[in-house]
């Protein structure tokens, strides 16, 4: 490891991590590190040396359509653009043997299997096949009907993933995607990964003829609530993530089915149907009864957290641990935008998600999940694309996948992706290299916080800044992957949008972009955050005017501290970039932590400072609509530690360097360490100045100040 010094006090320690930082969260907001909470944890059988196998993208094609399920089975209003990936009810698995010894393969699979062995089918003895030594080509055929086509192997040398390849039309042919946690024959990859985590609700709750009693869990998460009931009453039950949305009753209002009304004769033990949420109301419409052993078993990913942060700013710790918790409960199977209303992954919330719960948890797999929804499918059209602009948010995920974790396998994945998505986007862009919406699309869907534009329709800057940035993205992995022209073409898409963005929309007089053009052609001069920050991000804001941006054009923007919504995590790493933590600290606190003061206990999908308690929780026109619990909006008060506090910076030609260079800003001293593919970096700032900073020995780590 090399520790370079640039004026500032450092004190190096070179042995393993061993800085440490209380878990607040562990008694605050995640129930799973709850010590009054218990945790269920899952039996595993035998493991084997690899894991299963899937055609790149099935998994999460498969998965999604579980949660599609899933959601209209529980959720109210459910309701979904674009087209995706398609599942696919059978996949060629590839590989060439070279043995010296005969030797026996020995497979589990999903569904039916045929082997063909140097392109002959081959009779087999249940599971296993016998190699004969020397050179062949081994195909497996998996078809299914009910779940994603999976193979897992052991013997015959061809346990390492890397062996195989995967095709579902047996004409292209993909590395295969696999994650090491599914190494159990016995446990498919597609089955709920889920563990429960049983909240517990003490002492007993008696309820008279035409009582109710409200139940605060604490912990807003999915799952079952249970109970021991004894007398002879009718109950009636509703949920909800405040307590106005528990209490109320008007049925219209619902965004969850209502619950069963249960008639008790005696005593049993009942358990509700599968809901989100954090209060509980009981009504006995009749009768009395006595209920107890009440609690709420929350289904929640298993997680185990890489990273922590305090400091000296108690509010802002607070802050810190609910963004955790708030991304771990929208984690099942992707990062979703909120397990209430509609329980679905969206290509912009599980990108962006995954930019802080890397971080905060590392779980490849579900990254690539989002991705790969994210991605348009196979054999693109426009018709395909939906939100205009959130296909593009894939490849700023797979450039932060590709960094976090230091391989180019999922760019290889779906390398064909990739290439057909920027040839869709090519063939949309005009003259200027724009690309534009009309009445017919979904539009662009920068945030909810327009009240000074984008229009959805039109050609909004920030897209095409995102789409250059795309070009950018794209010119890399095609460099990486050997494709020299192709990283020309790309390469000169973004460098001539670069030059349209700055001759368009670039308003030299006030010194910022605007936010594009109106369906007409005519310029849509108004001013807002979406163009600007993605301006940082992207480097076309001349740092020299920082300044002005951040100290003027940001406060003068209506609504600004006013409307705050789930892209704040870009924002994040806009401020951070800048230098301008200490600002966004400050918007963090009076928006993030204000709702916190208010007994909240996870992030929402858009915070509507001052407003009405009933207006903070409608949205779509409807009383209880906002998300109260929304994976996106956990990422802004992550991004501002990692890249705002720390200054964590990573080389994208040389990802295996990084630099760091703490800042206190507001703060006193600070601690808290985070992950990167070598390992773990930890920093602790103390009130004197002096930085400890601690890092993995088989990568470079550059200090300033």
């Amino acid at each position: 490891m090399l520790l370079k010094r640039k004026n500032i006090a450092i004190a190096c320690m070179l042995a393993a991590c061993v800085l440490s930082c209380k878990n607040t969260d562990s008694s605050s907001f995640d129930p799973m590190f709850d010590s009054r909470c218990h945790v269920q944890q899952k039996e595993r059988g035998d493991e084997w040396p690899g894991a299963y196998m899937w055609h790149p993208g099935q998994l999460a094609a498969w998965l999604q359509a579980d949660n599609l399920a899933r959601s209209k089975g529980r959720c109210v209003n459910v309701g979904y653009p674009g087209s995706f990936y398609r599942k696919s009810e059978s996949t060629l698995f590839r590989a060439d043997t070279d043995l010296g010894n005969a030797g026996t393969l020995e497979w589990r699979s999903t569904g039916e299997v045929q082997l063909t062995l140097d392109g002959e089918v081959q009779a087999c003895n249940g599971n296993q096949f016998e190699i004969p030594a020397g050179r062949h080509n081994l195909q497996i055929l998996v078809t299914t009907q009910s779940r994603v086509p999976a193979l897992i192997v052991t013997g015959g040398g061809l346990e390492d993933e890397n062996c195989w390849t995967a095709s579902t039309d047996g004409e292209n042919w993909s590395p295969v995607e696999s994650d090491s946690r599914y190494c159990c024959p016995e446990s498919f990859p597609d089955e709920a990964q889920e563990v429960l985590v049983t909240i517990p609700q003490e002492g007993k709750i008696r309820l008279a003829d035409g009582e109710q009693r409200l139940i605060d869990f604490k912990y807003l998460e999915l799952g079952y609530v249970r109970m021991h009931v004894k007398g002879d009453a009718r109950l009636a039950f509703c949920v909800g993530e405040t307590p106005e949305e528990a209490r109320n009753t008007d049925i219209r209002g619902f965004e969850q089915y209502a619950l069963d009304t249960l008639t008790i004769k005696g005593e049993q033990d009942i358990s509700l149907k599968e809901r989100a949420l954090r209060y509980l109301n009981i009504s006995a419409v009749e009768g009395e009864c006595t209920i107890s052993n009440l609690r709420f078993d929350a289904e929640m990913w298993p997680v185990t957290p890489e990273m922590a942060f305090e400091c000296d700013d108690e509010e802002f710790n607070v802050i810190f641990n609910a963004a955790k918790a708030t991304m771990h409960t929208c984690m099942h199977n992707f990062y979703l935008d909120g397990v209430k209303r509609d329980f679905l992954p969206w290509a912009l919330d599980a990108v962006l998600s995954s930019i802080g719960a890397d971080f905060a948890f590392g779980d490849r797999q579900m990254s690539r999940n989002g991705i790969s929804i994210a991605l348009l499918p196979d054999n693109p059209r426009k018709e395909d694309i939906g939100v205009c602009d959130y296909p593009l948010h894939a490849l700023i995920g797979l450039q932060q996948e590709y960094l976090r974790y230091g391989d180019l396998k999922t760019s290889l994945m779906f390398q064909k992706r990739i290439i057909d998505q920027m040839s869709v986007y090519m063939s949309l862009q005009d003259e200027n290299g724009f690309i534009s919406s009309s009445e017919d699309d979904w539009g662009f869907i920068p945030g909810w916080n327009l009240q000074n534009g984008p229009d959805r329709n039109g050609t909004p800057a920030y897209a095409q800044m995102l789409l250059m940035e795309n070009f950018r993205i794209a010119a890399r992995f095609a460099g990486l992957w050997e494709m020299p022209e192709l990283a020309e073409v790309y390469a000169a898409r973004a460098a001539f949008l670069e030059k349209s963005i700055k001759d368009h929309f670039w308003d030299a007089e006030r010194r910022v972009f605007i936010n594009g053009l109106n369906p007409d052609g005519s310029r849509d001069e108004r001013i807002s955050h979406h163009s600007q920050y993605w301006a940082v991000l992207t480097g076309l804001y001349p740092e020299t005017e920082y300044r002005h941006l951040f100290n003027e054009v940001y406060p003068s923007i209506p609504d600004y501290f006013g409307d705050v919504s789930f892209e704040k995590g870009y924002e994040a790493i806009a401020f951070a970039k800048a230098g301008y933590m200490s600002e966004f600290m400050d918007i963090m606190k009076r928006i993030f932590g204000v709702w916190l003061e208010k007994g909240h206990t996870r992030f929402p999908e858009n915070f509507m400072v001052g407003e009405s308690e009933a207006k903070q929780l409608e949205f779509y026109d409807r009383p209880f609509g906002l998300s109260l619990c929304h994976g996106a909006n956990g990422v802004a008060p992550i991004c501002a530690v990692v890249y705002g506090l720390f200054g964590f910076r990573q080389d994208m030609e040389h990802p295996g360097e990084y630099t760091v260079s703490p800042k206190l800003f507001n703060l006193k001293h600070m601690k808290g360490y985070f992950p990167v593919k070598e390992g773990r970096i930890a920093i602790e700032v103390t009130e004197d100045g002096k930085v400890k900073v601690d890092a993995p020995e088989n990568c470079t780590v550059h200090i300033s100040n």
